[in-house]
């Protein structure tokens, strides 16, 4: 009989703590359970709720808030319940990953689901500019939103999430997503869609200024011009051996008047591909427009060194010689009788005729080539070949 007061006192003490610490939940998680097998996801929120206030590191009552949410379709708070679940212990984090993939999946489908319908009607001509296209195209953006806030590491999901932006016009939005897919996942084929969205938004410009130009509103165009010469830079910061973006870049610039800032970026072309003749072609149309004929004619010939019936850059090489014979001519007439004359323009028109011949012989049913051929020829003071390039270019326009 000694020892039954311990005795008593240790089942008192199990008594207790089985009523305490170490029951089977509080009657919040009961009801939220109950709740739940009833479908009553309102109510199970408001128990689950007033549970985590109390009991904040409750792993259990978080998940289930996510499952609930997920019942909800509300992916965003599902996600933010389970990272708080998590955060309170990893007992429930395998059925957390599988609900997530869930969650994700059909997110992305409702993604493609509703880009597919805006396809649909797109093809459909009554329908062209229809505005429940882009309200789709919208939708089927915010849909692969919420798969990312599921899964932001899809790779996928992301090139999905783009393609319904470009689909839209949405250049910039789509530009933002791959570069959030590309610092995300990591993966080499976002740098080629980034580049590609690029050229998206640069070709949609150029349609615009295309347009207005033939409207002959080209005082509009200025700052489309310079819209598309922030986005070119831009691209090329990020990507700057890309040589497609090089000549993008170069040919915005002349065509926008500024000839002068592209220099430096098409000499960097040539640096990088010293063999591509287009680059020195290229190069050479700059200087001829900012009168750097000599430095010019150079350029053409190098690209006429890669490829002698280049004929482009044989007609521009004659050009800036023609332009250049025309130069000093006129510097002797301005000089007067001052001094000798420098007769290296008659030089420079015999060069301008030598490539007007190759160019007549690649094509000679042109006569515009025959005519200027003979201008050169009369500038050189080669008067009877002058006037046989005049007969020749009449005879080809009597046939």
């Amino acid at each position: 009989m000694k020892y039954s007061f311990p005795l008593l006192s240790i089942l008192i003490l199990l008594l207790i703590v089985s009523l305490t610490g170490f029951q089977c939940g509080s009657s919040e998680m009961t009801s939220a359970k109950l709740y739940m097998s009833q479908h009553n996801y309102d109510r199970a929120d408001t128990a689950l709720t007033k549970e985590v206030a109390k009991n904040p590191q409750n792993s259990e009552a978080w998940y289930l808030l996510g499952r609930i949410k997920l019942e909800q379709g509300n992916i965003p708070l599902m996600v933010d319940y389970f990272d708080k679940s998590l955060a309170a212990g990893k007992e429930f984090e395998k059925d957390i990953t599988d609900a997530k993939k869930y969650a994700w999946q059909i997110s992305l489908n409702r993604g493609a689901a509703l880009y597919n319908r805006a396809m649909a009607l797109k093809k459909v001509p009554a329908t062209a500019g229809n505005d429940s296209i882009q309200i789709y195209l919208g939708q089927s953006v915010d849909a692969y939103r919420v798969a990312l806030k599921a899964n932001p590491d899809s790779a996928m999901t992301y090139e999905n999430m783009s393609i319904a932006q470009y689909s839209g016009d949405k250049y910039d939005d789509e530009l933002v997503t791959l570069k959030e897919g590309l610092q995300r996942t990591h993966q080499a084929m976002f740098d080629t869609m980034i580049i590609d969205a690029y050229r998206a938004k640069l070709d949609n410009i150029n349609q615009k200024i295309f347009t207005l130009e033939k409207a002959g509103k080209k005082t509009e165009t200025t700052p489309l011009y310079q819209e598309a010469i922030t986005t070119i830079n831009t691209a090329r910061k990020d990507y700057p051996s890309d040589l497609d973006l090089i000549a993008i870049q170069t040919d915005f610039y002349v065509r926008s008047g500024r000839a002068n800032e592209a220099k430096p970026t098409i000499r960097e072309a040539i640096a990088k591909e010293p063999g591509n003749k287009l680059n020195h072609y290229n190069l050479g149309v700059l200087l001829m427009q900012t009168d750097s004929l000599t430095t010019a004619i150079k350029e053409f010939e190098a690209a006429l060194a890669i490829d002698p019936k280049y004929d482009v850059a044989l007609q521009n090489c004659a050009v800036a010689y023609m332009k250049l014979g025309d130069k000093v001519r006129k510097a002797n007439q301005d000089a007067g009788s001052k001094k000798d004359p420098d007769k290296s323009y008659i030089d420079s028109f015999k060069k301008a005729a030598g490539y007007f011949e190759t160019l007549t012989a690649i094509k000679p049913g042109d006569p515009n080539l025959w005519d200027s051929l003979a201008s050169a020829y009369a500038n050189a003071g080669m008067v009877k070949k002058a006037e046989e390039a005049i007969k020749k270019a009449d005879a080809i326009r009597k046939k």
